[in-house]
């Protein structure tokens, strides 16, 4: 009978300590495939962490009818969607930006460049944004919309920056190519 009573026991102690080991278990192996997912996904998908402009102001940017290069002001705006940028007239978006981009502004900055001055940009990434609209606000626009860019955060990386120039009267990438 006493060896009945201590092999019971002895069951009872052993499956509450299975059912222990299994529930910890469980939640071990939860937190090793977790930690893996982490590692090899900051090692294949840096996540973007700073916004890297070089913006460069030529000499003969911002003219006036003399042909006396003025200062130019610039606005970097960091974006959920494009959609409210790409429809932003040039007045607008001087006058009211913040109203008109509305909830997809997530952050702004505005510089002031000389002729023929550059000027380097670090600025934290908001983890929401999608696009970086770039506008350079000259003392006459034209139709050709080269006043704006939109560019999508998957252009930009963590080791290089991204050059814009200002000519004239228009922003465009170091390519060449201005996206409106």
């Amino acid at each position: 009978m006493k060896a009945k009573l201590k092999f019971k026991k002895y069951t009872q102690i052993l499956m509450y300590g299975l059912l222990f080991a299994s529930l910890t278990g469980c939640g071990a192996w939860q937190m090793v495939k977790e930690g893996t997912v982490k590692t090899s996904s900051s090692i294949f998908f840096s996540k973007l962490k700073v916004l890297k402009l070089d913006i460069i102001a030529r000499h003969g940017v911002n003219q006036t009818e003399r042909g006396q290069s003025l200062s130019t002001v610039v606005r970097i705006y960091q974006l959920k969607d494009n959609q409210s940028f790409d429809a932003a007239a040039y007045r607008d978006l001087l006058n009211q930006d913040t109203v008109l981009l509305g909830d997809n502004l997530l952050s702004s900055k505005q510089l002031t460049f000389r002729p023929g001055e550059s000027i380097s940009v670090d600025e934290e990434i908001h983890p929401d944004t999608k696009y970086v609209g770039i506008v350079a606000f000259f003392n006459r626009s034209d139709d050709s919309q080269t006043w704006k860019i939109i560019i999508p955060k998957k252009k930009f990386s963590n080791k290089k920056a991204l050059v814009i120039e200002l000519k004239e009267i228009g922003l465009y990438m170091q390519d060449g190519k201005a996206d409106q």
